[in-house]
């Protein structure tokens, strides 16, 4: 036998047309009870015929008192108001209820004839009757309630076996589907007395009612034991029968009339299932804490079952409130049930709660507003107000109070800065125009973090592009952006919230602004390169050759190193435009084997110490340039002012930072003495230019200079 757990679709199919002839027995029972072509209302506590059919209007006018229903046979009934009450639950004792049942059932005996008189009073006293035939609806006849309430109990029934299908391992998803089964039958047998014209048989519309009660009871027991167990588990499953064993009994007793009263029997143990919702949620809403999907659930529920709980409260106890309390009509109620179930089957299904978050708090916060309404307007009305003075007043009320309180409150709890492109843009900037690639992804992931707030952030190896939402919400991808890698974000919010959909098209937009910041500097770097490459060209095709000139000319004279050196030094500057960034450890081996041979050559002894560990880092031309012509320079003034026998030179690095150290002996004049000439001018501005600083000090012996520049 092929199993419902692999083939879900047929499964679900299955349960559809098992709906649809559920719906059809509801609507085919309906049609067989008596119809007279009338729809009466109470108004003013008098029975009021407020609609005829097209056939009957000659026949019976509209707004007229009906008084009595007369058989063929001369057998008379006169009618009270509570004969139409669509429920029997406004009976407070059994004994009322019994006699609504007695009463219900003379009607629908006298309505069994082929024919039937109706007595009413006109508007100005006046008596008349008119003959009416008893007939049978037929489809076009059926009340839209009636209809829509079949639709409600058809989708209330395939929403939870949906859920139940999808995830079938799932405690929570198998409660719901209890749920889902009671939800039916719950929906039908109200409908079915409640869109009565006049009456059906007394002991069908107790049969009905007790059903009514039973499947209310059994599905808040389901309910209850959803709350219990999902998002998180608070018992054990076996303590979840205890539900329905105390209940049910509870229901069995009012079945049998065994309770006091209907109060105890239906009316109170709905509301302590309610009550037992609306306490669980809290209690949920704590365990919750610091776990942002089942939150992000939980809000649903919240908004489902609370609000589903009030509102049935108020519907089951809507015979035991003050008259001035607004009481909404039963079909809305009905679509407050409808919402209440969709809502719960998102929570459970979980399907796109980074996107439905949101709309849960704004859903909270409009029943808040409605509810602040309907509070202010009671009030009033308690107090004497008119219903137009009290409703325009709830309104103006609500409007200075509640609605500024509203927006002060979603600001609190949804904590969602508003995203400022003009504030990002320079932040971008600085980000693309950053030299360091490491530097660069750090400042990237600096803002992401401002942004987001995420608990997690790490770099991925994933190829996709454009933002992209995971884990139901809890992880956020963002692409990788030209050089910058990938990144992973987790728990936005520091683990409060779900990422949303509006985060995904925020990072892509980002990214993508970046990319193209980036893109306009790689441009502007080629033209740079480009130029840089011209200017070394025209340097080395002019300037060298006439240098190269210039020492083949004064061959064999004391002013040809000075030529020579010229020539390295314009070496060194084309270098630096036309060159990768060197290791450190390459640079040092470079100038340290400059320094020495320039030492020999003067007579000069070269003592060179560095750290055993050199970090791995590249020093770009442009700086190795200038650091280069920096040690040039030091080595220089040793041997050109202090005639140095000795040179001491100490190269260190420390938190990312480079420290040389030169130290010569010989001719040592007093600091206070010295002027600072070309060289030791420009000394100062290149290391000015690398961000570092140059320390001079002199004693009797050595003079020493050192500089820190930051790598």
């Amino acid at each position: 036998m092929l199993s419902v757990y692999k083939r879900p679709a047929y499964a679900q199919l299955l349960l559809l047309l098992i709906s649809l002839v559920l719906g059809s027995i509801a609507i085919w029972f309906f049609m067989q009870q008596p119809w007279l072509g009338v729809t009466l209302d109470v108004i003013d506590e008098e029975i009021r015929i407020v609609r005829v059919d097209d056939a009957l209007s000659t026949q019976v006018p509209t707004g007229v008192q009906l008084q009595k229903i007369v058989s063929a046979k001369g057998e008379s009934f006169q009618l009270i108001p509570t004969d139409l009450s669509m429920e029997s639950d406004f009976c407070d004792t059994y004994t009322e209820l019994a006699d609504f049942f007695a009463r219900q059932t003379v009607i629908s005996n006298l309505l069994k004839e082929e024919k039937i008189v109706l007595l009413w009073i006109d508007k100005h006293g006046k008596e008349g009757k008119a003959v009416i035939a008893i007939n049978q609806r037929t489809l076009a006849d059926l009340p839209i309630v009636f209809l829509f309430q079949i639709f409600v109990a058809t989708a209330g029934f395939l929403l939870s076996t949906w859920i139940f299908l999808l995830r079938p391992s799932d405690l929570g998803a198998r409660l719901f589907m209890l749920a889902g089964l009671m939800y039916p039958i719950t929906v039908l047998t109200n409908a079915i007395p409640g869109n009565r014209e006049l009456a059906i048989s007394g002991d069908v519309f107790r049969l009905l009612s007790s059903i009514n009660h039973a499947s209310g009871i059994m599905c808040g027991c389901a309910l209850i034991a959803l709350f219990l167990s999902y998002p998180c588990k608070l018992v054990r499953t076996r303590t979840l029968f205890l539900l329905p064993l105390f209940y049910g009994v509870w229901a069995i007793c009012d079945v049998f009339w065994w309770m006091p009263n209907q109060i105890w029997g239906s009316r109170i143990p709905t509301m302590l299932q309610m009550l037992s919702i609306i306490l669980l949620s809290v209690v949920q809403w704590r365990k919750t804490q610091g776990q942002p999907l089942e939150r992000a659930a939980l809000r649903w529920f919240i908004l489902a079952g609370v609000v589903g709980s009030i509102l049935f409260i108020i519907y089951v106890f809507r015979f035991n409130l003050p008259d001035f309390i607004p009481i909404p009509p039963r079909g809305i109620l009905v679509v407050e049930f409808l919402l209440m179930w969709i809502g719960i089957a998102m929570g459970l299904r979980r399907y796109h709660l980074y996107d439905l978050d949101e709309w849960s708090y704004r859903g909270l916060l409009w029943v808040a507003g409605a509810t602040a309404i309907l509070v202010f307007d009671a009030l009033l009305a308690y107090l004497g107000a008119t219903q137009v003075a009290s409703l325009s007043l709830s309104l103006l009320i609500s409007g200075w109070l509640y609605f500024p309180f509203r927006q002060w409150l979603w600001q609190k709890i949804v904590r969602r800065p508003t995203t400022n492109y003009e504030n990002l843009l320079p932040e971008l900037s600085i980000i693309a125009f950053t030299v360091s690639s490491s530097e660069q992804q750090a400042r990237w992931e600096s803002l992401l973090r401002k942004l987001f707030d995420p608990l997690e952030i790490k770099i991925s190896t994933t190829t996709e592009s454009g933002g992209h939402l995971h884990e139901e919400g809890l992880a956020l991808q963002v692409p990788a952006c030209e050089k910058l890698p990938s990144f992973l974000m987790r728990y936005a919010g520091r683990g409060s919230r779900l990422f949303s959909s509006r985060d995904a098209e925020l990072v892509t937009s980002l990214s993508d602004l970046l990319a193209n910041v980036m893109s306009g500097r790689s441009s502007y770097e080629q033209g740079v390169e480009e130029e840089r490459m011209r200017i070394g060209r025209d340097l080395h095709d002019n300037i060298g050759a006439r240098l190269l000139k210039l020492i083949h000319q004064l061959r064999g004279t004391p002013s040809v190193e000075v030529a020579r050196d010229a020539m390295k030094d314009l070496r060194t500057s084309i270098a630096a435009l036309d060159a990768q960034p060197v290791p450190l450890a390459n640079a040092l081996a470079d100038w340290r084997a400059e320094a020495d041979g320039r030492c020999e050559a003067a007579g000069c002894k070269l003592h060179w110490s560095q750290s055993a560990y050199l970090p791995a880092q590249e020093l770009i031309p442009r700086n190795k340039a200038s650091l280069e012509s920096v040690m040039r320079e030091m080595i220089t003034n040793a041997l050109k002012h202090a005639a140095a026998k000795n040179i001491k030179a100490v190269i260190e690095t420390e938190n990312n930072t480079l420290h040389i150290t030169i130290e010569n002996d010989g001719q040592i004049a007093e600091l206070s003495t010295w002027k600072d000439g070309y060289g030791l001018r420009n000394l100062r501005g290149r290391i000015t230019e690398l961000g570092g600083n140059l320390n001079i000090s002199a004693s009797s012996q050595s003079v020493q200079m050192q500089i820190r520049v930051p790598l």
